[in-house]
C-alpha cells in the first residue's frame, strides 16, 4: 500500500463540500475505495491500513453514533456507480408477483377474473 495509491482514490473518487452535513461513513467510503480497486485492477489494502492512510491524508472525520463519519465527502466517477449498483441487495431488485387465477374462460377467449381479484 502506498499513501499515493489512497491519495489517488481520493482525488478520483471523492469531493469535500464544506458546508455539507451529508457524507460518507466509513464502510461506504472503504466499499467505494475497494470497488476502485476492482475497476482498476489494483490490489485493495485492508481496512486498518486504509483507515490510517485516510487519516494521514488530512481527511476530517467525526464519530456519529459510535461510527467513523466523513463530513461533507461525496462519491463520484465510475467506482461510485459500481459500488451503489453492486450495494443494492437482492431481494429488492428481484420482485414476484402471484399469478392471478382464472375461473373460466368464456366462449369468445375473454378471460373471468373471481371477483375478489378485480
Amino acid at each position: 500500500m502506498t499513501d499515493t495509491q489512497i491519495g489517488a482514490f481520493l482525488r478520483e473518487c471523492v469531493i469535500y463540500e464544506e458546508d455539507s452535513e451529508e457524507g460518507l461513513d466509513f464502510e461506504a467510503l472503504y466499499g467505494l475505495y475497494i470497488s476502485w480497486c476492482v475497476l482498476g485492477n489494483k490490489v485493495p489494502v485492508p481496512d486498518s491500513a486504509f483507515r490510517t492512510s485516510v487519516r494521514t491524508s488530512g481527511v476530517k472525520h467525526e464519530k456519529r453514533d459510535g461510527v467513523r463519519y466523513y463530513p461533507g465527502l461525496r462519491m463520484i466517477g465510475d467506482a461510485a456507480r459500481d459500488y451503489v449498483l453492486n450495494s443494492i441487495p437482492d431481494e429488492v431488485v428481484e420482485v414476484v408477483v402471484p399469478p392471478i387465477p382464472v375461473t373460466e374462460v368464456e366462449d369468445g377467449g375473454d378471460v373471468v377474473l373471481p371477483a375478489k381479484a378485480v
